[in-house]
């Protein structure tokens, strides 16, 4: 009876004992405990919420939820046991020990906080809390209790190599190769903390460490495949393509199933543009994992940059088509459609993103900003391209089209400074590079534009046929970004059918070029020719403005005084001619463009003439091959009142109808503004004129870029007329242009 007395007071101690508050009782470390079950009973859910559980039943329940994989009921359980009991360190360590387990180690960060606070000199604790705070990213915290542990005389080796981990994965470079290069040197860092300590050394710069350190780890670990991996890895981030590649090669041998390594493969061949062997590589890629998103979006990237554009678009809507498509997706697929010359559809898959993801402030931007850049609308597409760069900052399509739009309207300076920044993003950007340095060189450097021209024409038997060779040459300075000064020598030897004189006219022009485009482009010269005995030497000047007040309108005026030489007797006579001109012309989104002007001539006989004119041009292909149609309606009217009828004119006013048809061929593959560019021009117009005489024309031209600073082209015309023998004209030119 005694002993049975005695046995049931040692057991209702022990209950008592195992209930009192955990600060009662001795700490034990979160190692040495383990999982348990939770003893058999009516034990649930419902009786625990219900509050009928006490602790100890509670924390063994908790465990066996944990044990059994129940990992919702036992953080349930948890949560509710850490809030009922904040200063029981059992409960808290075994809280601690099952977030871990359940991976949710940002919920333990709050209870190690506590137990620091109360152990302070912990170095176990303090270690495990550091390497909580690694695990959820909190790089800066971890580093905080690190530096306590070591600062305390507590870090060995093992702790120094966690620690030089850690700041590896917070980037801190620097400080973690000072960690791994003392642990190296002692022979106490592991593999996995190597082969960090090699990309730590890459991203400082020093690859010839690196490199040595790959040797020796290749030593210490023959034909393993980490050490392999990493020099892969190494080789390719310091451009070893090569060699990058072969070692790929080998790690898909001997891992076929690894799908990391066709990815780097086909990033090799990205990088060196490749773009044939990353889309195969990719599609193998496919092969093994048929859903893969990036193996896709490469494909569609690299057939689009390889010109492949059909290829591009399948991929694009597979990935469109996706569970979970990105945004990223529409907006590459767009911008593919502009490549293309496609704007309409551009536009039109632009807008259908929108409606599907409205809040997507990066593809409003976007949006906004290709809408304006198609419409050639100059202010507002440089604003949009601005908002857009605060949404995505350094973007590089946004850079690319903003230093687009720069060079064409010839804000040199703007455009350079844009490609700096796109190729410091992108430092192999080819386009990027390839237009800043015709920027540069149309910006800083004189040129030199050189040609011969042979014209000849003939009227009806008016005295109007002539004929001439001349020599042109033009010298361009920049002074400055907007500010140019030129001036112009040319030499024309003249024929005349009715006058035996072959007069040879000698001119020069010196003039100044100010643009700032949109806003205002100044353009002024004077010029002075010579002529020989007993001919007039004369003076000619002109003076040119243009600007663009409103979007997509574009306003001309231009003052020229020069001289009229129909035939030998207005060049005798000295015939001169103040012609005033101006032209408005708006530019709808580059498909079409429709202008008018207006020309008053005041001759210097006291004659004066007025023309007008209408013309319509629309675009039925944009880029890469241009076709395009023609319509100008064209009004020639001389003073009727002149007596004597003027014989450089007609003898009476008139008006023409003319029709073309107009075809451009870009031979080169690059096409954006500020590449070289190669291409010829075509185009056939017909002209209806009085008394139903039809007049052809046929003109052609071949241009080429062999350099950024050196281009020539060559061009012809002919006009005949097949009613009556009225007019008849040939040119034939060729120049070239050279920067210096």
């Amino acid at each position: 009876m005694k002993s049975r007395i005695t046995f049931i007071f040692i057991a209702l101690t022990s209950i008592i004992m195992m209930a009192v508050p955990a600060k009662s009782n001795p700490v034990s470390p979160i190692s040495d405990i383990v999982v348990r079950e939770a003893p058999s009973g009516e034990i649930s859910m419902e009786s625990f919420r219900s509050g009928t559980l006490d602790r100890l039943v509670s924390l063994n329940f908790a465990n066996s939820c944990l044990f059994a994989g129940q990992y919702q009921n036992a953080e349930e359980i948890f949560n509710k046991l850490v809030v009922l009991y904040p200063d029981d360190e059992y409960i808290l360590r075994e809280a601690i020990l099952a977030f871990e387990k359940m991976s949710r180690a940002e919920k333990a960060l709050p209870l190690y906080d506590q137990l620091c606070k109360r152990h302070p000199s912990d170095t176990k604790l303090l270690l495990d809390a550091a390497r909580a705070y690694s695990w959820t990213g909190r790089f800066k915290e971890s580093l905080g209790l690190y530096d306590r542990i070591i600062s305390s005389g507590n870090g060995n080796d093992v702790i120094l190599s966690q620690y030089a981990d850690v700041l590896y994965e917070y980037k801190q470079y620097s400080k973690a190769v000072v960690q791994y290069r003392e642990l190296w040197k002692k022979g106490a860092l592991q593999k996995k903390d190597a082969i960090n300590f090699v990309h730590a050394l890459m991203a400082i710069g020093e690859q010839a460490e690196s490199a040595k350190l790959l040797n020796d780890l290749a030593k210490l670990y023959p034909g393993n495949i980490d050490v392999l991996q990493v020099t892969a890895d190494v080789s390719f981030a310091m451009k070893q393509y090569g060699r990058a590649a072969t070692l790929y090669r080998e790690l898909i041998v001997k891992k076929p199933d690894d799908l990391s390594n066709y990815i780097s493969l086909a990033d090799v061949a990205m990088t060196t543009k490749d773009y044939p062997e990353a889309v195969k590589i990719n599609k193998e890629i496919l092969r093994l994992s048929p859903e893969n998103q990036k193996a896709m979006l490469t494909i569609a990237r690299a057939s689009s940059w390889h010109g492949d554009y059909s290829t591009a678009l399948i991929y694009y809507d597979k990935l469109i088509a996706s569970s979970n498509p990105d945004p990223l997706y529409y907006r590459e697929k767009a911008r593919v459609f502009g490549w293309m010359g496609d704007q309409r559809n551009s536009l039109s898959l632009y807008d259908g993103a929108l409606r599907a993801y409205p809040q997507n402030k990066a593809l409003k931007a976007e949006a906004e900003a290709k809408k304006n850049y198609y419409s050639n609308t100059y202010r507002p597409a440089v604003k949009a391209y601005k908002s857009w760069l605060v949404a995505e900052p350094k973007q590089p399509e946004a850079l690319f089209d903003l230093g687009q739009l720069y060079m064409q309207n010839s804000k040199w300076k703007d455009a350079i400074e844009t490609y700096d920044v796109l190729l410091t993003e992108v430092p192999d950007h080819q386009q990027a590079a390839l237009a800043r340095q015709k920027a540069k060189v149309t910006s800083s450097m004189m040129s030199l534009n050189s040609s011969a021209e042979y014209f000849s024409a003939q009227s009806g038997g008016r005295e109007t046929d002539i004929s001439f060779s001349g020599f042109y040459t033009s010298l361009s300075y920049p002074f400055q970004d907007r500010l140019t000064g030129f001036v112009n020598l040319n030499s024309k030897s003249y024929s005349f059918k009715h006058d035996p004189q072959t007069p040879l006219s000698q001119g020069i022009t010196l003039g100044m070029d100010y643009c700032d485009l949109p806003d205002i482009l100044l353009r002024g010269a004077f010029g002075f020719r010579q002529n020989p005995s007993p001919l007039k030497d004369s003076r000619t000047g002109f003076l040119e403005t243009e600007s663009q007040p409103l979007d997509n309108l574009h306003l001309a005026l231009s003052f020229h005084k020069e001289d009229v030489i129909s035939n030998y007797k207005t060049f005798k006579e000295h015939l001169q001619t103040n012609h005033w001109q101006g032209r408005l012309v708006y530019d709808g989104y580059r498909r079409w463009h429709a202008g008018i002007d207006y020309g008053i001539d005041h001759y210097s006989d006291s004659r004066s003439s007025l023309t007008a004119g209408l013309d319509v041009t629309a675009n039925l292909l944009y880029d890469p091959q241009r076709l395009s149609i023609t319509y100008r309606l064209q009004d020639y009217g001389f003073g009727a009142d002149a007596y004597p009828k003027a014989d450089y004119w007609t003898p009476s006013s008139f008006t023409t109808h003319t029709a073309g048809i107009e075809w451009q061929h870009f031979l080169n593959k690059e096409r954006f503004q500020g590449a070289n560019a190669a291409y010829y021009t075509a185009a056939f117009r017909l002209s209806l004129e009085p008394g139903g005489n039809v007049s052809h024309q046929i003109h052609a031209g071949l241009h080429r870029d062999w350099s950024n600073r050196f281009s020539t082209s060559m061009e012809g015309q002919y006009t005949w007329d097949t009613t009556t023998s009225i007019y008849q004209d040939k040119l034939l030119k060729a120049g070239f242009q050279w920067f210096f």
